[in-house]
């Protein structure tokens, strides 16, 4: 048997019990033990008493030997006549510590067993002595009740607080694999909504490829031919985009259908303008804020929106400062209670785009991020890292809840475009 070593309670309760025990054996006058008729204590009756006490070292680790020794060193003790003493407490310290640390099945078994050893020898004494009456029966059924009684409780405890670990474990857990869900499925539709972006504009490469080779199919051979070729790779990567698409899409629907089963709760029903199967929609901007904006109000709640600016914003970029205003108006709409008014400010400038969203509700959005893993939340911060830009969000000075981001417009991004429009212009 592989014996592992007592636990330092454990060891301290034995040693307490053994001193207690001692000092009475030593404590007992020999007229005493003579008036009882009982045997005097010498080296053996000692070591009796050690060994029914020394086991409670291992109470815990092996609680039916523990019973058991100590039960069969006091019969022994008792069989030679020796006066009992608080060495007998270690059968019913052993009593409760079968009763706490074993399944009850087996529990209620050795207690049985070592309450009927106990009455037996209750009658062996009161049929063989004049000192032992009936009386002993209560009290050994008391002795045995108590300690059983307060190791089925703390059993019982253990049992209820090991449940209640285990089910924050589950949840927790659950909440983990949830939000890694979520921020997949973001990443997913971020992607998509990047393929939109840029399957424009190789659309829009290709036609003008095409139209150029046309131009020149008589005057340049050779550039003809070039123009061809581009033209030619573009409708193959277009074609490789769209076969791409359909993969990120299933990903996206998979990543959300687990995330919301996992939280309980309906995918696709939380986003303030979401239309579930439209892919053939137009892509969202910011020109689709105010309509977003009126939803919101539709659904209750009164929005003040103001946009400043009319710098050139990259599509990708009005793409994501439209989903954040959504889902910040989602999570208004959701948690800021009635009553409350949200306030939407957008200023598009040369080298970043600013939202701030706020409502002054109750201010429980972060308490309910908090407790539902705060999914909407971080699909914000996965589209701001993406970006390169900042985000903060969290209670409002007052009540209520704001989130404020920046999105990063680059200069490369703003001197594409405005070439491209002067191109066009001249043409």
């Amino acid at each position: 048997m592989d014996l592992k070593l007592p636990r330092l309670p454990d060891v301290l309760i034995a040693v307490s019990m053994l001193t207690l025990a001692l000092i009475t054996a030593l404590g007992l006058e020999a007229q005493e033990q003579a008036q009882q008729h009982a045997h005097a204590y010498d080296a053996l009756g000692y070591a009796l008493i050690a060994l029914q006490v020394a086991p409670l070292a291992f109470r815990q680790r092996y609680p039916r030997g523990v019973l058991w020794a100590s039960m069969l060193f006091w019969v022994i003790a008792a069989g030679l006549g020796y006066l009992g003493s608080p060495a007998m407490l270690a059968i019913y310290i052993a009593l409760y510590g079968v009763a706490s640390y074993l399944p009850p099945r087996q529990a209620i078994v050795h207690i049985a067993a070592a309450t009927g050893v106990l009455m037996a020898w209750i009658t062996v004494g009161l049929l063989a002595t004049d000192y032992v009456t009936a009386w002993y029966y209560l009290q050994g059924a008391l002795a045995v009740v108590v300690p059983v009684g307060l190791g089925f409780t703390d059993y019982r405890r253990r049992q209820r607080t090991t449940a209640i670990e285990l089910d924050a474990q589950r949840q927790e857990q659950a909440e983990r694999t949830a939000a890694a869900d979520a921020v997949r499925a973001e990443r997913a539709r971020i992607a998509r909504e990047l393929h939109d972006v840029v399957a424009h504009e190789v659309t829009v490469m290709t036609l003008q490829a095409e139209g150029a080779r046309r131009l020149a199919a008589r005057e340049d051979p050779v550039l003809a031919e070039a123009l061809a070729t581009i033209s030619d790779s573009g409708r193959k990567g277009l074609a490789e985009m769209q076969r791409m698409i359909g993969v990120l899409r299933t990903t996206e629907r998979e990543a959300e259908d687990e995330a919301a089963e996992l939280t309980g709760r309906v995918r696709g029903t939380g986003m303030v303008g979401a239309v579930l199967g439209d892919d053939l929609g137009p892509m969202p901007s910011l020109a689709a804020i105010p309509d977003l904006v009126q939803q919101v109000e539709d659904a209750g709640m009164p929005v003040n929106l103001t946009i400043s600016g009319t710098t050139h914003v990259p599509a990708g970029v009005e793409l994501s400062a439209y989903r954040i205003v959504q889902e910040s108006l989602t999570n208004a709409l959701k948690y800021a209670g009635p009553g409350a008014h949200a306030e939407v400010t957008l200023r598009r400038r040369a080298d970043s785009v600013t939202i701030d969203v706020e409502d002054d509700g109750r201010g429980t959005i972060s308490e309910a991020a908090g407790t539902s893993g705060g999914h909407g939340l971080a699909g914000m911060r996965e589209r701001v890292a993406q970006l390169g830009g900042d985000i903060e969000l969290g209670p409002r000075p007052g009540g209520g809840f704001r989130v404020h981001a920046v999105l990063p417009v680059t200069d490369d991004q703003v001197r594409t475009g405005m070439a491209r429009t002067r191109t066009r212009g001249n043409r």
